[in-house]
């Protein structure tokens, strides 16, 4: 597959990266680096609740009919997404027709007419949004983990705000939040797939954002770690959810990518050892995997399963055990890091192949590491890793402090205890 991507600037600083790829679509990407976690707590859901409103039309597309029709006759389709940090707006059209989208999107950012009428009548959808949030398992379970460790610090549900929140905001709020926090400073814009004249998709790019303001956009990237042993209590469950995580070696930089990558061939193998012994060789639990919360600067890594609240003592023991065992007897082969070397060929194509994906892949790489993606680079590295380094770079992967976090039916154990008694 090609992978030959370029990055340039446009002259009031956005960064852009063109990934051209043979296809006959082509995917444009708006991200700007704000979220959730850069909101103050009276400010909290309205990111979220701006990019709704970003979507509810212009004087050009007044309405959804009219989005629609646009897009339904050029070939294309549109969406956007809110995250702890990520404001994003993108879609995939015709290759021939990527000014089309281009266009779209820039009205959008620009002219959207923030309706009164349809800011109150879209009050009731985030409000029900957030109900049905509330009512998903996994995302109480999330969000409960991340108040616990991190108050609040990566949580879903902060993305969605408050009912009092939501009711709260007003037209002008959300306008001058909005003119704060989007700038080309913090924006990245990736365009992947079919790219027919480079130099009229930069052209048109330089136009379209050229109402971008330049100022500098301050991100909340603290994080403080509360390492915690606590249950979320849901009576009426059997099974218990179980999470067990210990502070990343390794920070999310540039220089630390070689430490990182040897490191998870240490999680993968201790991964499939601790999935062997608590689903094929004891029949405890229907899945297992590995697990980790945090942001760029800092991260809690470990495992994830679920099993019954009988059955919960001896998971964790077993883990215990296990963990212990192959930390201190790393049995980990050139061979078999020669097949996690393959398996991640197969992932690779799995982004290598999209242009979509390529286009988070692209963009993740550039905000983290402030450089285009090195594929090439990142292949040799993959093929550097060796045993000795393996078991070099893992060391200490369980000295931090550990957390327990557990999601459902009751139980009696002291999982703390019963960590420290088998982990020997």
């Amino acid at each position: 597959m090609n992978y030959n991507p370029s990055i340039h600037t446009l002259s009031n600083g956005v960064t852009v990266i063109l990934d051209p790829m043979e296809l006959e679509t082509t995917n444009v990407k708006v991200h700007f680096n704000t979220g959730s976690r850069d909101e103050t707590p009276q400010e909290q859901g309205i990111t979220h609740f701006c990019e709704h409103m970003l979507c509810k039309g212009t004087p050009r597309f007044p309405n959804k009919k009219a989005i629609d029709d646009y897009m339904d006759y050029w070939g294309g389709t549109r969406n956007a997404g809110t995250g702890n940090y990520t404001l994003e707006f993108f879609g995939r059209i015709l290759g021939e027709n990527v000014d089309k989208l281009i266009d779209f999107i820039g009205d959008t950012l620009q002219n959207s007419l923030f309706d009164p009428q349809r800011i109150e009548l879209e009050r009731t959808v985030i409000c029900d949004e957030l109900r049905r949030a509330q009512d998903n398992p996994d995302r109480q379970f999330s969000d409960f983990i991340s108040k616990t460790l991190f108050n609040y610090a990566t949580a879903s549900m902060r993305t969605l705000g408050s009912i009092e929140n939501i009711m709260s905001f007003s037209r002008d709020q959300m306008l001058e939040f909005i003119s704060r926090r989007l700038s080309a400073t913090n924006c990245i814009i990736c365009v992947s797939g079919r790219i027919m004249d480079t130099d009229a998709v930069l052209s048109q790019l330089e136009s379209t954002f050229a109402f971008l303001p330049t100022h500098i956009v301050p991100e909340n990237t603290e994080i403080l770690y509360s390492p915690s042993i606590a249950h979320y209590s849901k009576s009426d469950n059997s099974n218990v959810k179980l999470r067990i995580g210990f502070p990343q070696l390794y920070q999310e930089t540039f220089e630390n990518r070689y430490n990182n990558m040897c490191l998870s061939r240490f999680e993968r193998h201790l991964t499939k050892k601790l999935m062997n012994v608590l689903r094929q060789d004891n029949g405890l639990v229907y899945g297992f995997g590995a697990w980790g919360v945090g942001n760029e600067k800092f991260c809690i890594n470990g495992f994830s399963t679920q099993t019954s609240a009988q059955n919960l003592e001896r998971v964790v023991a077993l883990i215990a055990q296990n963990c212990y065992n192959t930390y201190n007897n790393l049995d980990i082969t050139p061979e078999t890091i020669d097949r996690y070397n393959r398996k991640d060929r197969l992932e690779d194509a799995d982004w290598l192949e999209s242009a979509g994906r390529r286009a988070d892949h692209l963009i993740y790489f550039y905000r983290n590491f402030g450089r285009l993606y090195d594929y090439a680079t990142s292949i040799d590295m993959r093929n550097r890793v060796t045993v000795s380094d393996v078991i070099e770079k893992s060391r200490g992967y369980f000295d931090g402090a550990m957390s327990i976090m557990t999601y459902g039916a009751d139980f009696n154990a002291d999982l703390a205890s019963v960590w420290r008694d088998n982990f020997k």
